[in-house]
């Protein structure tokens, strides 16, 4: 069976929390998104007078299910020679198959892509449709990860092709759908009606699958079925499609669940631990936060044992908010920890493997090099002093005006607290203003929606953008455009800006257990992608830096 992982249409919950991570998992997910050949056990291989050739496979493909890729390689290659030495082209091309599939493996797309000629000139000799339909899927997503995307999308086209070319009716059908599905990222952020328009054909096609189909195991056919209808939810539960719709999002999922049901324990691990994540993040959303609870722990409880840490992160912090929602303090502490902890983890990981290559190239420059290292370590440190010595200076003038920052905004709030009013909104002026297009009862009118707009904190969703927002107020980009410059003298950027920034000082003024949270919760909380546009929000807000505001209210007597 080909593997297949959940399609990110946004992959987390589109609300006003919850999705530090859609960015990350997007970025270390929907690169690895792409159709995998099984590895061929042996039994499927007919040489015959070669057993050779089988049980050099089987030995391959047990290295490589254990992760001793290289070892398996050498294998496969070996079996590929002796299947090419008997003129047996189907030895050969089960074994190029498997080559292909450890270098994509390994990130060596251009080598895949290089051996993919081979299969599918074997393919084309003995009318494999099947296996070109997934052969022209692996390419496709082997020249999207190059930047190729003309050429990327070509491919589906032709896997598409092949796809409706397969004789047995079910495997059709279930490669047919197979396709439409890994177009659907490919349109991701492209078009999302053609992305939306590849779901519906893969599930269409899933479902003309037949139950008692000799081809396609009814696993297999629900497996799929589980993981569509998932990504239709995750598709209408995207607040930047156009299309969103919580009811249809709540539908698929609950159709999904239904498959799930079916075949209960024999469905894919991996696929259910996803099911159980989308529905975690989608109650969380609807601020159900017992049932976000309920599905998150039992994700948890499955991921044990078939070690997803990516999914186990977004689970921690999704558990921390939704047992927050709840009042339960000590809890959601405790899951903020563990998220901590294992985010800390894969960044180390991560980055790891980012400084070996480096380290290599640094460790041969010094063979190479050492002296003229040296010379330019001493002329640096001789710049680094005197650098060192002007930003000492700068920097005691510096902390002296940031503080001074500091002191009047605390003294705003407290002001405002005295008169029980604090609130993260902007200041209003509701005299209305003459303007050459917008009527002044249409003004009126705008006026009222922002405050109720900045009074819901919609402003916290990450989603949020001008389109949607003027959409949402039921008036049109210019319109809100134009009364947010002239009445809240912002552009919308630092409108929005303003109301998440100031939304933040307030929650880690009234509420201690805030300052006790890493700077990439509170960028999550305010709707900020990333830790760093948070940071450079809030500086260019306030004039310092959130970490700054957090050390303060710990050591001042404001805390």
């Amino acid at each position: 069976m080909a593997k297949k992982l959940l399609l990110r249409i946004p992959r987390f919950v589109c609300g006003s929390s919850n999705q530090f991570f859609q960015r990350l998992y997007t970025t270390f997910i929907y690169l690895l998104f792409f159709l995998s050949f099984s590895i061929v056990n042996g039994a499927a291989i007919s040489c015959p007078g070669n057993e050779n050739i089988d049980q050099l496979i089987d030995q391959a493909t047990a290295l490589n299910n254990n992760g001793r890729s290289k070892e398996a390689l050498g294998l496969f290659q070996k079996a590929n020679d002796l299947a090419k030495a008997v003129g047996c082209d189907k030895g050969e091309l089960n074994a190029a198959k498997n080559i292909m599939l450890i270098y994509s493996q390994d990130y060596d797309y251009k080598k895949a892509l290089e051996i993919s000629n081979r299969v599918r000139d074997l393919a084309l000799s003995q009318k494999d449709y099947k296996t070109l339909s997934i052969l022209y899927n692996k390419r496709a997503i082997l020249h999207e990860n190059l930047g190729l995307y003309d050429v990327s999308l070509k491919e589906y086209e032709t896997a598409l092709k092949y796809a409706k070319l397969i004789p047995e009716i079910n495997q059709r059908y279930y490669q047919t759908s197979l396709v439409y599905y890994n177009m659907a990222p490919y349109y991701q952020g492209r078009s999302d009606e053609k992305a939306l328009y590849s779901l519906e054909k893969s599930r269409e096609e899933i479902l003309k699958v037949s139950d008692k189909s000799k081809d396609v195991p009814l696993e297999e056919k629900i497996d799929m079925l589980i993981s569509v209808n998932m990504n239709l939810g995750i598709h209408y539960r995207d607040g930047r499609n156009k299309g969103m719709d919580v009811k249809l999002s709540e539908f698929y999922f609950m159709e999904a669940l239904k498959q799930l049901d079916i075949i209960k324990g024999e469905v894919n691990p991996e696929t259910k631990i996803d099911l159980y994540q989308a529905l975690q993040e989608f109650y969380q959303m609807k601020k159900d936060y017992q049932k976000a609870i309920e599905y998150g722990e039992n994700m948890l409880a499955l991921e044990k044992s078939n070690n997803m840490p990516y999914n186990r992160r977004v689970g921690y912090m999704v558990l921390a908010k939704s047992y927050l929602g709840i009042g339960d303090s000590p809890t959601s502490q405790k899951y903020l920890d563990l998220f901590s902890k294992l985010n800390d983890s894969i960044n180390s990981i991560e980055k790891e493997a980012v400084e070996v290559p480096v380290k290599k190239i640094i460790s041969e420059t010094k063979i190479n090099g050492e002296k003229k290292i040296n010379r330019i370590v001493i002329i640096s440190v001789v710049i680094l002093s005197l650098i060192t010595g002007g930003m000492l200076i700068y920097r005691r003038r510096s902390n002296k005006i940031i503080h001074e920052k500091y002191k009047d905004l605390i003294e705003k709030i407290s002001q405002e607290k005295k008169e029980n009013k604090i609130e993260p909104i902007v200041e209003r002026n509701n005299e209305i203003k003459s303007s050459i297009t917008i009527t002044d009862e249409t003004v009126k009118g705008l006026l009222l929606k922002l405050e109720k707009f900045e009074a819901s904190e919609k402003y916290l969703r990450k989603e949020l953008s001008l389109t949607w927002m003027a959409n949402s107020l039921a008036t049109n980009p210019k319109y809100l455009s134009e009364v947010i410059k002239i009445y809240k003298n912002h552009n919308f950027t630092s409108y929005i800006n303003e109301l998440r920034i100031n939304y933040i000082i307030k929650m880690l003024y009234v509420n201690p257990i805030y300052r006790e949270y890493k700077i990439a919760y509170l960028a999550e909380e305010c709707g900020y992608t990333t830790p760093r546009v948070f940071v450079n929000a809030f500086k260019k807000e306030k004039g310092f830096t959130p970490s700054y505001f957090v050390e303060q209210l710990k050591t001042s007597a404001y805390a």
